[in-house]
């Protein structure tokens, strides 16, 4: 169980130097919900040169650290979000990252990263002795990205970050690092899964599928 109340933030941001509606709509909510997080908060703007990150600086909240890093194409945020969690001890962490801002602008696009933040943050869960808990769970296998038993499908999810780091080891580092975690590192019934979880394959980028999920 978390005895520990402290609430901790792991937070990824790539910019490439053009400013996105994308990085515009989840800033406005990491804002939104900043206050959540009362321990550790790493945050880290990954960049592939020498540009200026002012654009995204001035629409993070005043009192945010962050951290400059370089952008790999291959491993994307995995690098990173296993060095943010070496740096954080005790209570629960929440990973998030910037989503969306290599795709186009799609409404169900929109939806969706909406419902990620507002489900998981707007009432924070009781972990007592889970290690992770999320919305938009696929609880069935998703090759060749995921294919392990399931995933929350977005990557963003808390954990008991002390029970986490206990179970780490040497890990492939691929794009898909953070979403395939928490199967790595738990089992499902050690996992609570949250609103929008399902044993389908649904498409949570597609506007249409928001018409199945109970809101």
């Amino acid at each position: 169980m978390v005895s520990d109340s402290r609430k901790n933030l792991i937070y990824f941001i790539y910019y490439n130097g053009r400013l996105h509606h994308y990085h515009v709509l989840n800033l406005k909510l990491l804002s939104m919900y900043w206050k959540v997080f009362n321990g550790k908060r790493i945050v880290k703007i990954a960049i592939d040169s020498n540009y200026s990150i002012d654009p995204i600086v001035k629409m993070l909240p005043n009192d945010c650290e962050y951290q400059v890093v370089q952008n790999n194409q291959e491993t994307g945020e995995a690098v990173h979000f296993l060095d943010s969690l070496v740096e954080i001890d005790g209570g629960m962490t929440f990973y998030g990252h910037c989503k969306g801002v290599s795709r186009p602008v799609w409404r169900g696009l929109d939806m969706w990263i909406n419902n990620l933040y507002r489900k998981n943050l707007e009432n924070v869960p009781e972990l007592g002795d889970k290690i992770f808990a999320g919305v938009f769970a696929k609880l069935l296998p998703c090759p060749p990205y995921v294919p392990e038993k399931f995933h929350y499908s977005g990557s963003f999810y808390w954990m008991d970050t002390d029970k986490v780091k206990a179970r780490l080891k040497k890990l492939d580092l691929n794009k898909y690092l953070t979403e395939r975690f928490p199967a790595i590192i738990a089992t499902k019934e050690e996992c609570i899964f949250g609103f929008g979880s399902t044993e389908k394959n649904l498409n949570f980028y597609d506007e249409q599928t928001w018409r199945q999920i109970k809101r």
